[in-house]
């Protein structure tokens, strides 16, 4: 009877413990799913002209404590794409990282969460380059699309400090090279990924 109730027991525990591991399972950013858009607005003497860039193939994590990592470099960008030679003139800068973004999600959100329901809140997102550290309250929407799938969209555009974005690594300089005249104070950047279980 003793040894039944330590198998229970220990059984019991096992269950218990696998189940907490599923419920804090990390996850990553699915690449081909997952971007950011940002539209450029150059300020010309005939008038604004608007470009709009992608950043792509999103290589974001998230671990069992919640804590968001997403590295971005000017590769993943559309931002030398059809720039004939200065493509090469740039290409030296293609691989240096941009910033990386951190933010703290509550891992509850994830599995409080049931299939087709969607929930927004303002995360605080810190960026940080190599010459820049700056945090944000931005307002993200979680959807759980399926039973391991979510998708996650700024809730609304972000109006990121044309200033501020200058003082990413290389910012100016590639800016420059691409005949950038003067740029609008701001520039509105959307967000969308989709989140699958780590491998």
């Amino acid at each position: 009877m003793r040894l039944t109730s330590l198998t229970a027991l220990a059984l019991s525990g096992l269950m218990a413990a696998t189940l907490s591991s599923a419920a804090e399972a990390a996850w990553q950013f699915n690449p081909d799913q997952s971007r950011i858009t940002a539209v450029v607005t150059d300020q010309r003497p005939g008038g604004n002209v608007p470009h709009t860039y992608h950043a792509s193939q999103l290589d974001g994590t998230i671990d069992n404590a919640g804590n968001l990592t997403l590295p971005l470099s000017l590769s993943q960008t559309d931002l030398l794409k059809d720039q004939g030679n200065l493509s090469g003139l740039l290409s030296g800068f293609s691989k240096s990282p941009l910033a990386t973004l951190h933010a703290k999600i509550d891992p509850q959100w994830l599995t409080d969460l049931g299939v087709g329901e969607s929930m927004t809140r303002n995360l605080p997102i810190r960026a940080k380059g190599n010459h820049f550290e700056r945090t944000e309250r931005v307002p993200l929407k979680l959807t759980r699309t399926a039973q391991d799938r979510y998708h996650v969209t700024t809730a609304e555009p972000i109006s990121v400090d044309t200033q501020q974005l200058m003082q990413l690594d290389n910012a100016e300089t590639v800016m420059s090279l691409l005949g950038y005249n003067k740029l609008t104070d701001t520039i509105p950047v959307n967000f969308e990924a989709q989140l699958v279980p780590s491998n």
